[in-house]
């Protein structure tokens, strides 16, 4: 069963988590695919023992301030976008089980303009040679986030399946929500480093999968309060690892994994011992080889432009120049539509595909 309902936008700030009056547990649609124990303790009111730093507070402000920037950047691309009154934001609540609901605020629904083959049905003219609007698909819910540069990478190279599975899944129960079935959704992205955006759609099969998981791992959460109620001591099994980020970033992790949070460090890892005016001394001495080789690549590139000027005027492709010879050369680079890849491959072949590896560097700013 689905409802739909509208409420107000301090709602915004209620827990991944709660037990409501019916005794129903209901979590938050982007909570969804979190750690239940988290959830847990969230909804039998433990008191959040790590709460958000400023900084992450601000990052999160920052990144909801950014949703109307991307909103307007898709209809100038000329979408057609229905967004919710943020004071006033539409509520959709899934029920998962007998006692659990889902609930969230979409970011709202869009409509993608369809190309002159895409447009199966005749446009209406009103005068003549004159369309009335623009051919547009079906509506579909889009969920808007913000990422960093490297962020924004990983997700346009893999899918957003792979590389953001929770905003899927939290897209997958806003579809069911909005429409009462499973339809293709958009993830619309804006990076916020040099801020682009881009969007990617989920077939619809592969979102009712999206949204088969979420169930399934709810599920369990559902049933363990069948079993127990609102038990504050009875906790279910830690789903993370306490080197992963969400065991780090997680508002219960003194009550959970005490022992972790007192230590408030990582591993140490033997490496050689560097003091630090060893490493001040590194930073200046990179600073200054940065200083050094500027200069040149800018007289370089200078140098460059003017030949490959002076080389389109005279027609030729190679010339012979005070000794040296100077070609002319044309290259060609291929590039993958990482947006129509993902749509077309389910992330299982993807990822026989296309591979990711970690390497670590220094960056000095």
């Amino acid at each position: 069963m689905t409802t739909t309902m509208d409420d107000r936008a301090e709602v915004f700030s209620r827990p991944a988590a709660q037990i409501n009056e019916d005794g129903e547990l209901v979590v938050r649609a982007s909570s969804a695919l979190g750690c239940r124990r988290a959830l847990w303790y969230a909804a039998t009111n433990y008191e959040p023992t790590n709460p958000p730093t400023e900084e992450s507070l601000t990052a999160m402000e920052a990144g909801n301030a950014l949703e109307p920037v991307v909103v307007r950047a898709m209809e100038r691309a000329g979408w057609q976008v229905d967004a919710p009154d943020p004071q006033d934001p539409k509520q959709v609540a899934v029920r998962v089980g007998p006692n659990l609901l889902v609930t969230g605020h979409p970011d709202g629904t869009v409509r993608l303009p369809l190309s002159e083959d895409e447009a199966a049905a005749p446009q209406v003219f009103l005068f003549e040679d004159e369309p009335e609007t623009p051919a547009h698909g079906d509506p579909m819910v889009v969920e808007i986030k913000t990422r960093g540069p490297d962020a924004f990478k990983r997700w346009q190279t893999l899918g957003a399946e792979r590389s953001h599975p929770a905003a899927v899944a939290q897209a997958a129960l806003y579809t069911l929500g909005e429409f009462g079935e499973m339809r293709a959704a958009v993830i619309a992205t804006m990076d916020t480093g040099n801020r682009t955006w881009d969007w990617e759609r989920i077939p619809a099969d592969r979102l009712e999968k999206a949204l088969q998981d979420a169930c399934t791992w709810l599920g369990e959460l559902a049933a363990h309060h069948v079993a127990h109620g609102p038990d504050l001591d009875a906790l279910p099994e830690r789903d993370f690892t306490a080197d992963t980020w969400q065991c780090r970033s997680c508002p219960f992790l003194a009550v959970c994994l005490p022992g972790l949070a007192e230590a408030g460090e990582e591993p140490a890892i033997e490496e050689q011992e560097v003091s630090d005016e060893q490493a001040r001394d590194a930073v200046a001495a990179y600073a200054e080889a940065q200083e050094s080789i500027r200069e040149p690549e800018k007289a370089k590139r200078t140098a460059l432009d003017t030949l490959k000027a002076w080389m389109r005027r005279q027609g030729d492709a190679k010339a012979t120049v005070g000794g040296k010879t100077v070609s002319l050369v044309q290259t060609t680079r291929y590039s993958v539509n990482h947006r129509k890849l993902n749509e077309a491959l389910d992330p299982e072949t993807r990822a026989e595909i296309v591979t990711e590896s970690e390497s670590e560097y220094v960056r000095v700013s």
